[in-house]
Order: C-alpha cells, then sequence, then structure tokens
C-alpha cells in the first residue's frame, strides 16, 4: 500500500514569493533604468561629446543640463545595453523628456547632431569661403585651405590645378556642428559635380574646352556681372574674342591676381606680372578666379551669337553697353565716364 508523501506547500509559497518579487524587480527596476525623464520644457540643449570621452562624462553633461534626472540609472542602462564603449563623439541637439534607452541610442548612432545651415553666394573665392567657414566651426582658414589643396581630392575630381578653387557649388547647405573642413568640401565638390557631369560634360567636345577651361570662363563671368540676362552675352564676348585670338582683357581676372584682391583695379595693377592677367597673357587663365554658380556655367558653355568684342559697365544700372569694335567701345567707355554716379 502506497501511501502520498505529504507536499511541501511551505517551500512553494517561498519560491511563489521570490519568482513575483523577481518579476516585480524587473518591472519596477527596468522602468527606473529605461523611463523618460523630466521634460522641463520644449526646448533643446546643445551637448558636446568630445572624443575618447568615457561614458561617465557624458552622464555627467546631461545631468548638468538636467536631460537625464538620475545618473547612475543612466550609466547602469548604457552597461546593460552594452553602450557604454560606443558613443559617438560630436554636438547634439538633444530635446528633454526622452528615455535613457531614447538618449543612448541617439549617441550611439551618432543621430540628432546639431543642424547649421550656411549658404554660399556665387562667386566666392575659396579664401572667402575659408572665412565663411572659420567663423562658423572649431577650424581655421588655414586648415580649410590646406584641405582644398589635399591631391587626393584633387584627383578623386580630375582637377589640374593645385587646389579646388571653382569646384564648389554654391549653395545653401546644412552640415553638422561638429564638421570638419573635409566634410564641407566634399558636400560642395559633389553637388558641383553631380551638376557638371549632368548638364556641362556634353558640351567639352563640342566647343573644344577642358573642364577645368569651362569653370575658368564660367568664373569670369560670374565675377562680370550679377545679371542673368547678360551672362550669355558676355560669354559671347569672351567666345569671339578667343576665336579672333584676342587677349580677355578681363578686370576681374587681374583682380583676383593681385596679392590683396580681389579689389577694384587700377592701370597700374593692369601691369601686375601673373598668368592671371589676361592683359597681359592671351587665352583663359591657369585656373577658376572664383566659385561660379549654376547660371553662369551654362552661359559658359552657351554664349549668346553675336558680333561684340567689348563691354563695359552702364552707368544707369547694373548692366553693360556692348559694342563691336574698339571704336564703339571708346565711345562707351567716355560715356560711362561723363555719366557714372
Amino acid at each position: 500500500m502506497n501511501i502520498p508523501k505529504p507536499q511541501n506547500k511551505i517551500g512553494e509559497e517561498y519560491w511563489l514569493i521570490i519568482i513575483s518579487a523577481f518579476i516585480l524587480f524587473l518591472m519596477f527596476g527596468l522602468n527606473w533604468f529605461f523611463s523618460n525623464n523630466s521634460k522641463l520644457d520644449s526646448s533643446k540643449v546643445l551637448v558636446r561629446v568630445i572624443e575618447k570621452s568615457s561614458f561617465s562624462d557624458l552622464a555627467d553633461t546631461l545631468a548638468v543640463h538636467k536631460i537625464i534626472d538620475r545618473k547612475y540609472s543612466f550609466i547602469v542602462c548604457g552597461v546593460l545595453l552594452g553602450a557604454d564603449r560606443k558613443i559617438k563623439s560630436g554636438i547634439y541637439e538633444i530635446p528633454y523628456g526622452l528615455s535613457n534607452y531614447e538618449l543612448i541610442k541617439i549617441f550611439v548612432e551618432g543621430k540628432a547632431k546639431a543642424i547649421k545651415k550656411i549658404t554660399f553666394p556665387e562667386g566666392l573665392t575659396l579664401k572667402q569661403i575659408a572665412k565663411i567657414t572659420s567663423n562658423n566651426f572649431n577650424f581655421t582658414q588655414e586648415e580649410f585651405l590646406k584641405a582644398a589643396e589635399d591631391s587626393s581630392l584633387l584627383n578623386r575630381y580630375g582637377i589640374e590645378i593645385s587646389s579646388l578653387e571653382g569646384f564648389l557649388m554654391p549653395d545653401t547647405y546644412e552640415f553638422f556642428e561638429d564638421s570638419k573642413p573635409n566634410d564641407i568640401i566634399l558636400k560642395m565638390a559633389d553637388t558641383f559635380e553631380r551638376f557638371y557631369k549632368a548638364n556641362i560634360i556634353p558640351y567639352e567636345k563640342k566647343l573644344g574646352l577642358t573642364k577645368n577651361q569651362i569653370i575658368t570662363l564660367a568664373s569670369i563671368i560670374e565675377a562680370e556681372t550679377s545679371l542673368d540676362s547678360e551672362r550669355a552675352t558676355i560669354s559671347g564676348v569672351y567666345h569671339n574674342r578667343l576665336k579672333k585670338g584676342m587677349r580677355l582683357e578681363a578686370d576681374p581676372t587681374v583682380a583676383y591676381a593681385l596679392p590683396d584682391g580681389p579689389r577694384i583695379i587700377t592701370y597700374k595693377d593692369l601691369k601686375f606680372k601673373s598668368l592671371y592677367n589676361t592683359y597681359i597673357y592671351e587665352n583663359l587663365p591657369p585656373g577658376p578666379i572664383n566659385n561660379p554658380g549654376r547660371a553662369s556655367l551654362l552661359a559658359a558653355v552657351n554664349p549668346e551669337k553675336h558680333n561684340y568684342l567689348y563691354f563695359v559697365a552702364s552707368p544707369k544700372d547694373d548692366g553693360h553697353i556692348f559694342s563691336q569694335n574698339y571704336y564703339q567701345h571708346q565711345r562707351a567707355v567716355r560715356y560711362y565716364r561723363l555719366n557714372r554716379k
């Protein structure tokens, strides 16, 4: 006869209590680690994560800005997620009210970095772009200019001259706050390259001009006028002069060559010895004198057909007076001098 053994109800109740306590710990403990932090307001805080800084340093920064309520729960959360050694450096724009998990994901993935929007007008020189960028980012003009002369970048874009002058597309861009010179240069140069390949490269063989020559001509057109209606006309003047073997005699090329240029030039400046001085040397200068925009690039390969060989500024507006011969041009010059404001 088998006699059933008495069940150990006390033991079962003991394990039930342990399991329930463990479940409650997971529910409330994990919630304590991963829950949202206080949403003080709807503003955002710029947080800089320095390269090779520790996860504890990040927690200190977030605590100072009151983005996290409990520093140690944030640190434990990072350790549990294995993220404490995976954070990416940079400047982040962080809102209030995110959970520890959401915050850690941002810093591990490198997202939500602060954005800076900058507009580069048409016709800026490389030096002028360097000045704008150095005023907005954490590097110097010299560092930007050095990066713009990097041989690997020049080879990447098939550039025959010693810098990326002319190959940075004017436009409005968005950059991360922690951008380096190469980040900016690559974004502007890639934008330029896409436009050039899609719209300009088919004209190289047709016109018998190289990429460098087309961009150089576009940069002169850019410097000569701010009127879209005149770009093709001015382009036609320079194409006519090139066909006739005449010197271009473009003032902006001289201004670019001067050590203190670009600026308004004098008669003395016209004798300044430089391959960029188109009053002395024939053909196009060695390279672009600024970074031309899309309209000037299109004008360079779509010159207006006419017989003009000269032009001078109009005293009445921002336009120019065009002439077919030197005699007409001299009359236009005298008219300009008598009537300019």
